[in-house]
């Protein structure tokens, strides 16, 4: 891609002056207003993510491409098992009415979803079926999840960075990591069996929050297995078979693809851009910093290592994550003196970080403290928050196509270069 593509296109790209915050038609608008019970305010974004994993799980189901069965998967795993931390949580804060018990309640079970429902346990056991079948079968099925994803982000990022040793034993003071994948690889899973038990695990969990009793049997037709394997051809998500070299590919394609859908499914259903805004919201946040972390690990100019070291620091913070790579990307795409494209990225990579500085604006009401998030009310405008992010996310993919390109040609021309080595010298 030629440098002029990349910083001079006019369609769904970075403009000056750029606006977080600006309020269009008032049937745009969204008003944040944190609610005062707690309880019900978990309970709103349960429903929420759990409606956005059902419309995304029936449009990849009735409109089968292969791509998006594939790629939509970790969206879809993450919404749904997101809205279960969610309700989860409202059935918790529902019985504790104590700030000091409230946060200490979240620290110690954190995203465990199988932790969460064990606490939980003697404020639900009233509503418990004759046999207690139901509770049995969570207990099971959450256990099998929080093997595969214990803290939430197996379904958010390609790898989970582990430390092997505090220190390099050939490079003082520097930590060594190792990755871990979720598929090693490749793996057939039964999205419709997903999508039903996560569905039946929800109502069942709304029954217990609600104070009702179980009428259903239905968790009985399914084993508690997670990550069920099998299913029709056009049923199924296909994962682990391309992610040797470029791991992070599917993800950045599942997450603002299914963002866009819904925004695309808000204009056309507009009483749902409420109920769709936050969910619409993480997938493109989530989107923006895997591609930025895309860029870090696969196209900038550090090794596997000393990527690692610099995002273990930055973590979530987009800001962060932005300063390590802008540089590569401007050697790469050689902009003119009179091109300001990158002081547009940069401004809006500031306003998403400081507004969401650690990644949960979208995903909770409180923070860690169970300190409201919207305590005063806030306005934010779907369409001008969607075009914002879809212009941020469209630059970051030029721009990975832009230095994957050029650093395939590099790597093309320094091979040539040692094979003439090697055959000047006779080897």
């Amino acid at each position: 891609m030629e440098e002029t593509n990349l910083f001079e296109t006019e369609n769904k790209w970075p403009r000056p002056n750029a606006d977080l915050f600006k309020l269009g038609i008032n049937e745009n608008t969204i008003i944040l207003k944190s609610n005062p019970n707690k309880d019900e305010e978990f309970f709103g974004y349960a429903l929420d993510f759990r409606k956005a994993a059902n419309i995304l799980t029936s449009h990849v189901l009735e409109h089968p491409r292969i791509e998006n069965l594939d790629t939509y998967f970790f969206p879809i795993a993450f919404l749904y098992r997101h809205s279960l931390e969610l309700i989860l949580k409202a059935i918790a804060l529902k019985n504790i009415t104590d700030l000091a018990e409230g946060r200490l309640f979240l620290k110690e079970t954190f995203h465990n979803l199988s932790e969460i429902l064990t606490k939980i346990e003697p404020f639900i056991r009233g509503n418990f079926g004759k046999d207690k079948g139901e509770y049995v079968w969570l207990q099971n099925l959450f256990e099998d999840m929080s093997n595969i994803d214990r803290d939430s982000d197996s379904f958010r990022y390609p790898f989970s960075l582990s430390l092997i040793r505090d220190e390099d034993p050939f490079n003082e003071g520097t930590k060594v990591f190792a990755i871990r994948l979720l598929f090693e690889e490749q793996t057939h899973i039964n999205l419709v069996a997903l999508a039903s038990k996560m569905e039946i695990a929800f109502n069942i969990l709304n029954a217990y929050y609600k104070s009702t009793h179980i009428n259903s049997v239905k968790y009985k037709k399914y084993k508690p297995i997670f990550l069920e394997v099998g299913g029709s051809y056009y049923g199924q998500s296909v994962l682990g078979y391309s992610y040797n070299r470029k791991k992070f590919g599917p993800y950045v394609k599942g997450y603002t693809g299914s963002a866009e859908f819904l925004v695309k499914y808000s204009k056309t259903n507009p009483n749902y851009m409420k109920s769709l805004f936050m969910p619409m919201g993480y997938l493109f946040r989530n989107g923006i910093e895997l591609a930025m972390k895309e860029i870090l690990f696969e196209e900038c100019s550090f090794d596997f290592q000393e990527a690692a070291r610099k995002v273990n620091r930055k973590k979530h913070k987009l800001l962060g994550i932005w300063n390590l790579i802008e540089n590569d990307i401007i050697n790469h795409a050689k902009p003119s003196e009179n091109n300001n494209t990158i002081d547009y990225v940069r401004d809006y990579v500031s306003q998403l970080h400081n507004f969401d500085t650690e990644a949960d604006k979208f995903r909770y009401p409180t923070d860690k403290n169970l300190s409201a998030h919207f305590r005063k009310p806030m306005k934010l405008d779907f369409i001008t928050v969607s075009e914002f992010f879809g212009e941020l996310a469209n630059f970051l993919f030029g721009v990975v196509l832009m230095m994957s390109h050029q650093n395939e040609l590099q790597a093309e021309i320094e091979y040539e270069n040692s094979k003439m080595q090697w055959e000047h010298n006779g080897l």
